[in-house]
């Protein structure tokens, strides 16, 4: 697992992107994109190891399936983000935790706190 304090962001939406970003700089975390893709997240991943990432569950034409595994593979915590209530990813990955897009504010924080510290 890497150190530090550097979060993989990956969220097509710009708007929740950048809100989501400006939150956790202004939390002091290190923000590693926002990448709009699945490609550009696994990418990412490959490129430089976070401490820990926060995955919109569905991206334009795919789900974050495969980067959830890459990130189990090297147990990386990570917080799944839906705006569509429950998915099947969730069960299939229950070490990761789930937010609905519309409660991001502080429990994404909390979230992304208790399982880096």
């Amino acid at each position: 697992m890497a150190q530090g304090n550097r979060i993989l962001l990956v969220e097509d939406d710009l708007a929740v992107a950048s809100l989501i970003a400006d939150m956790l700089e202004d939390a002091s975390y290190e923000v590693d994109g926002p990448y709009a893709t699945l490609s550009e997240g696994v990418a990412a991943l490959a490129d430089h190891m976070p401490s820990g990432a926060v995955l919109d569950i569905h991206l334009r034409g795919s789900d974050v399936d495969l980067l959830a595994d890459d990130l189990d593979s090297y147990a990386i915590p990570y917080v799944l983000c839906s705006g569509a209530g429950e998915h099947p990813m969730v069960e299939a990955h229950p070490q990761a935790l789930f937010i609905l897009k519309p409660d991001i504010g502080e429990k994404l924080l909390s979230a992304l706190r208790h399982m880096l510290h």
